[in-house]
């Protein structure tokens, strides 16, 4: 088999879902909505044919498939959800036809996380046919809400035992063992503007229409929430320049320096520099806030100094999601040995493991969790921005260090 044309062949077929929350209806068997599980089916397809067991959660919070059972398991988490193509004007082709262009793979959700999803089959594949002893069966779960919610993994986690072992493919090598607590609020203001723009808390927001005496509408840059600063937000732009002529421009100017970065004044200042706070999206007179926040602030502590900050600035601060942060232990023998195996083969010793203000699946287990690539740090990938992006060198490299993670693993720990 050549796993790297299996691994575009598989891709592509996921690519071809628009698999974005509430798509296709909510139904009972498909509670994050229908075009989600369809993409699972099509995924569990192709891995019962290539001879592993499959499992479709009733609702579609979760699938899994696997190379056997036991109770102690090596766990690879990806997600197949994605968050919406936002201004298709932005696209250079229709964001869910996946196309090839000078060895890159575009399409939303290629690198976040289709094509890591695909990678994960793949690997495991070349597994079974070089018949390594497996001493840990393999589960790859396939979640279905990781852009809106964790609800999936959660729902996960109350039925089946923790992984001995857990690798999740979403994010850069070498790996980041921390994440950061992750809150999302509704800001309710006293405003009677008519506004609205963005698609979700995720993401910058990158355009955004004023109805008033006239239709007024800005265009920003989108860029992931944890990343506000490599954006330009369009609602921000716009209270910027009207910022005394509603209560909620002065509330984004209160808030949200041009440059993206926070006035918060509810944390000590270490951790000032290290908290983001993005807005993204505005419906009318509501403001829909993401912030990340480092794991070493208690967070109960925090929710109380920030809901504060807020009636002070006479906003109504609904809370709708909450994610703690995790630390996993850098020097435990899974980190040195995911580590070790990176740079067997990349060579690359001067890399570190590092925390991150991305929510990934890397936070969902205490023990031996790890967010394992599929980027490099000089990688691009346009990750939640328009013409979304996997290169082939990505996906050569990514490749061959997880197959020889996962062999190494079973082998030696």
């Amino acid at each position: 088999m050549n796993y790297f044309e299996e691994i575009l062949y598989l891709s592509q077929r996921l690519l071809k879902y628009e698999s974005v929350y509430g798509h296709g209806g909510i139904l009972e068997d498909a509670v994050f909505g229908k075009t989600i599980v369809d993409c699972q089916k099509d995924m569990l397809d192709y891995c019962q044919a290539i001879g592993l067991k499959t499992f479709l959660d009733p609702q579609g919070m979760y699938a899994y498939a696997e190379t056997g059972e036991s109770d102690e398991y090596i766990a690879i988490l990806t997600h197949l959800d994605v968050v919406p193509a936002g201004d298709l004007n932005h696209w250079e082709h229709p964001p869910f036809e996946p196309k090839i262009v000078d060895d890159k793979l575009i399409a939303r959700g290629a690198a976040d996380d289709k094509v890591p999803a695909a990678l994960a089959v793949l690997a495991v594949k070349q597994l079974l046919d070089e018949k390594v002893d497996m001493k840990y069966p393999i589960r790859i779960i396939f979640g279905s809400d990781e852009e809106t919610g964790f609800r999936g993994i959660q729902k996960y986690k109350e039925i089946h035992k923790a992984p001995k072992y857990t690798l999740v493919f979403d994010g850069t090598f070498p790996f980041s063992y921390s994440e950061k607590h992750l809150l999302n609020y509704e800001l309710h203001t006293e405003s009677q503007i008519k506004l609205h723009g963005g698609q979700g808390y995720n993401s910058v927001m990158d355009r955004v229409v004023w109805h008033g005496r006239d239709k007024i509408q800005v265009k920003g840059k989108s860029a992931h929430a944890s990343r506000p600063t490599q954006g330009e937000n369009a609602l921000v732009k716009l209270a910027y320049m009207n910022p005394d002529s509603d209560p909620l421009f002065e509330l984004v100017n209160n808030l949200i320096e041009p440059s993206g970065d926070h006035k918060l004044t509810c944390l000590e200042e270490i951790y000032k520099k290290d908290t983001t706070m993005c807005f993204g999206m505005v419906r009318d007179g509501v403001i829909y806030a993401d912030l990340r926040v480092p794991p070493e602030v208690d967070l109960n502590d925090f929710v109380d100094a920030f809901e504060e900050e807020m009636k002070a600035l006479k906003i109504k601060p609904v809370q709708t999601d909450i994610l703690f942060g995790s630390v996993t232990n850098m020097t435990s023998e899974f980190s040195k040995t995911v580590l070790s195996c990176y740079q067997d083969i990349t060579g690359d010793y001067e890399s570190v493991p590092f925390k991150t203000g991305s929510a990934t699946y890397g936070r969902s287990f205490e023990t031996n969790c790890l967010s394992f690539g599929p980027r490099m740090n000089y990688h691009i990938t346009n990750t939640h921005k328009a013409n979304e992006f996997i290169s082939f060198d990505l996906i050569e490299n990514a490749f061959n260090i997880y197959v020889h993670t996962l062999k190494t693993i079973e082998e030696e720990l």
